[in-house]
């Protein structure tokens, strides 16, 4: 156990420091990803709002900040467009964040005059049922023209997204975990699947240790398939050694 933390430390150091020089490792394309751009662009052309809807974690978790980072770039896009970018949150201790990020992505892109921040970063509540029912509501009298839901969702997913699915609005949802996963594919048009969801958080940020800190654990991940198939063929073949570590882990536990 003590090798194989050096060794997963050292894995992700490594992978750190060839990002900061450089050496960005390669994310593969996902489709939720690549289409932003693309429902972005037909929200722009039809003059109709891009609505982005947050998932019901803190700012203390790592989901949370998935998301964000996939905000910001949609938030950048928006600006860069000319489209009107409005993100619903529903976490208190998330909102300020939120509001900070999309005011530097304006900011970045060069307009940050045109930033509302009263209009265009809102906090509506922390009780899902009623959060959903209003994003549903928002999409519907605002007649977006895209819709993004990245985040954490739990059993009103499918209440949030139904309405905008049957207006034909372009929906891309992402969540981390797969009990909410068939009813976002059924209602929007992409879906980012599980681990995908925090990929998509690294595909899209400009910051390189991101990137680094993904490839490091899919080679941990990786080690530790190698370990698992290592053992069945071994616990297999009855190798004496392999019998006999069984045996003491046996024991020990």
């Amino acid at each position: 156990m003590i090798a194989l933390f050096f060794l997963f430390c050292s894995l992700i150091l490594f992978f750190l420091w060839r990002a900061r020089q450089g050496k960005i490792p390669y994310v593969r394309k996902i489709g939720g990803i690549s289409a932003l751009e693309e429902a972005v662009g037909r929200a722009t052309e039809m003059g109709k709002p891009v609505v982005f809807a947050m998932g019901g974690t803190t700012i203390m978790d790592i989901i949370t900040h998935a998301s964000l980072a996939v905000m910001a770039y949609i938030a950048r896009l928006s600006a860069r467009l000319k489209a009107r970018f409005i993100c619903l949150a529903r976490i208190a201790n998330v909102y300020p964040m939120a509001e900070e990020i999309v005011r530097e992505a304006y900011k970045v892109e060069g307009v940050l005059d045109e930033f509302n921040a009263e209009d265009q970063v809102r906090f509506l509540t922390e009780d899902s049922v009623v959060y959903a029912m209003t994003v549903a509501r928002f999409i519907e009298e605002n007649s977006a023209g895209c819709a993004m839901f990245i985040g954490s969702f739990d059993f009103t997913s499918l209440l949030m997204t139904e309405p905008g699915a049957n207006m034909g609005v372009i929906q891309i949802a992402g969540d981390p975990y797969l009990a909410q996963v068939p009813f976002l594919v059924c209602t929007c048009d992409y879906t980012i699947i599980g681990e995908e969801f925090f990929a998509a958080g690294a595909y899209v940020s400009p910051d390189p240790t991101m990137r680094g800190t993904l490839a490091s654990q899919d080679f941990i991940k990786l080690i530790f398939a190698l370990l698992i198939i290592v053992g069945i063929i071994c616990y297999q073949f009855d190798f004496g050694w392999s019998k006999w570590v069984v045996e003491k882990l046996t024991k020990y536990k």
